[in-house]
């Protein structure tokens, strides 16, 4: 069609784009829609071929941009606009170098007063919900929805063009007045805008803007124009200050719904039946807000005004009052591993800022690590509860090492470091929680599983027979499983946990191998404490040795010792994606530190 149109004589074409111009204008949404795709992919071929804006769609937005009113026209002009800005972002190489630039030059300014109009204009606080200029919610959730679109790609743009030092206003709104953001959480628009609206603001705290619109790696904050660092710290500013004065307690969570784009939601009360892309993108805005918020002049201010445990308690009360319950007797750090267990590269970025967060109050309070405990900030406990989430398998390790799509290789060796600063700090750790684990060993179980059970530990005590010549023995009375080991063994010995309401389900299934025939080296346990059931780990049973230490300390280290193997093996035949050196070298240390700990 484009390569007709370009037939055309110039007189032609100008009548053609007026038309659709106007069109799109016209108070028939769907219309207005296909006359804006019209004319934007006419605009990208010239802006393509010719490194040309087009005249009358250039005067139509900036004519709508100076007078905005919620409608038709102002929803087609910047979504129009947006979709020109993306194609250029997409495809840098096929269009003439300055073309980005000279498209923001024409709008910013319009774009910057169109923000100032359009966001929320009455102060933050609980209770003081933001209005807006008219009535109708759904015309201004649909302008909204593209103006938050349109910042996202001005954004992006921004870190885009940070090598070349040039920066404009318009793409600098999402971070200088972010509070104007942060008050439309507040407001009385639909739901789906104040979630957007922190997916946008996580995705910039994160350096992730437009990664979802195909823009590629977004570059460094730390490396960009000269306002990049004081840009994103008054966005952290802006977001701790509404933590300050309650702000959280006005962010809604809503269940989730049962299918995409629809409003059935799910029954019950259960935390799966809640948002969790909107938790997960809260408590990230708050913890990438603190995270640069202290490595900025080493953080002086933060612990004026309420600290880091104030802000992290009022994270975890809100966490709690939209769904997110711990277990009875659960710890206080899980709160993780519920919240991001279902996306790796925010639990990645969450465990390496709650990491730093740790380390820099430790230094400049002295903080203890029950203290931390209390608020679910302890380092040594989020990183055990991630071993045990993936059952202390080095192989799934590995594959967060080689990955790039997390923040797993800086977090680690973070982590490495500070557990050889503090090993009898993990050590204490994980005797804590096994402590804990234990309490939990007996579930009342009804007298109508009593015959499954029967069956089980036979199967049980058969498998233990062939793999290791001695039987543990099981008792069962009055009404509870109980497991008794009459003598110690060579290796750590495989335990079975219930959870009420299991039994029934096991009778459907067949009991978990507890033995890898395939290996007269490897033995497979499970871990009682994990939500998914009975989960199968392997333990080579010639390397653990019975101590004073707890057994996730052993099957820790046994994880990490495995892991330093397969490292060093492909490191050898030069099958790592990087130089590991720095890595190996870390693992060989708490190696030694688990050494020195059996002397």
């Amino acid at each position: 069609m484009l390569t007709i149109v370009s037939r055309w004589s110039a007189q032609s074409r100008r009548m053609l784009i007026f038309q659709k111009v106007h069109l799109a204008c016209c108070k028939d949404r769907l219309l207005s829609h296909l006359a804006a795709k019209s004319v934007s992919s006419y605009v990208i071929y010239e802006l393509r071929c010719f490194n040309t804006v087009n005249q009358i769609w250039e005067w139509k937005c900036l004519q709508v941009l100076q007078n905005p009113c919620s409608g038709n026209a102002l929803d087609a002009c910047t979504w129009s606009l947006t979709t020109v800005l993306k194609a250029v972002l997409k495809e840098t190489s096929q269009y003439k170098p300055g073309t980005l630039e000279k498209l923001l030059a024409t709008f910013d300014t319009a774009l910057t007063a169109v923000y100032s109009q359009l966001v929320p204009v009455e102060s933050l606080g609980h209770g003081n919900s933001a209005s807006y200029p008219s009535s109708n919610t759904a015309d201004w959730a649909t302008t909204l929805t593209n103006l938050l679109d349109l910042l996202e790609v001005l954004t992006a743009a921004r870190f885009k063009l940070s090598t070349t030092r040039v920066c404009f206003t318009s793409s600098r709104l999402s971070l200088v007045q972010a509070s104007a953001l942060l008050r439309i959480v507040d407001s009385h628009v639909h739901y789906f805008v104040k979630k957007q609206v922190l997916l946008l603001l996580k995705r910039i705290l994160l350096q992730k803007a437009g990664e979802d619109m195909g823009f590629g790696e977004a570059s460094s904050l730390t490396h960009g124009d000269d306002h990049m660092t004081s840009d994103i710290l008054t966005l952290a500013d802006d977001v701790l200050q509404a933590v300050h004065t309650d702000w959280l307690q006005c962010v809604p969570v809503e269940s989730a719904a049962i299918f995409f784009g629809g409003t059935g939601q799910l029954c019950g009360g259960s935390s799966d039946a809640f948002d969790h892309v909107m938790l997960r993108a809260v408590s990230l805005v708050v913890l990438k807000s603190l995270e640069y918020k202290i490595q900025s002049a080493g953080g002086k201010g933060v612990c004026n005004t309420i600290g880091i445990h104030g802000y992290l308690s009022a994270l975890l009360l809100f966490l709690s009052q939209r769904g997110v319950q711990l277990k009875q007797g659960s710890h206080s750090c899980c709160w993780v591993s519920l919240v991001f267990g279902e996306q790796d590269d925010d639990m990645m970025e969450a465990a390496k800022a709650l990491l730093l967060l740790y380390l820099h109050h430790r230094v400049s309070s002295d903080l203890e690590a029950d203290a931390a405990c209390v608020v679910g900030g302890n380092p040594h406990c989020h990183f055990l509860f991630l071993l045990r989430s993936i059952s202390f398998d080095h192989s799934i390790l590995l594959d967060f090492l080689i990955s790039t799509e997390t923040c797993f290789l800086e977090y680690f060796v973070r982590y490495l470091k500070h557990l050889r600063d503090d090993w009898e700090g993990f050590r204490t750790v994980c005797q804590k929680i096994d402590g804990s684990d234990r309490c939990k060993l007996s579930w009342k179980i009804s007298q109508k599983d009593n015959q499954l059970l029967d069956n089980l530990r036979e199967e049980l005590q058969q498998s233990l027979c062939l793999s290791r010549g001695s039987v543990s023995t099981w008792s069962h009375s009055g009404g509870s499983v109980t497991i008794v080991d009459p003598e110690p063994a060579p290796c750590l010995q495989p335990s079975l946990c219930l959870p009420s309401g299991s039994a029934t389900a096991l009778a459907s299934t067949p009991p978990p191998r507890l033995v890898d025939y395939g290996s007269s080296e490897e033995s497979e346990t499970e871990d009682g404490d994990l939500p998914s059931g009975l989960t199968q780990d392997r333990l080579h049973s010639d390397s653990v040795v019975h101590t004073h230490n707890s057994h996730s300390f052993d099957r820790t280290v046994m994880c990490l010792t495995e892991l330093r193997v397969v490292v060093t093996r492909l490191q050898r035949r030069s099958l790592f994606p990087y130089n590991a050196t720095s890595l190996l070298k870390l693992l060989t240390q708490i190696e030694a530190k688990r050494s020195c700990s059996q002397r």
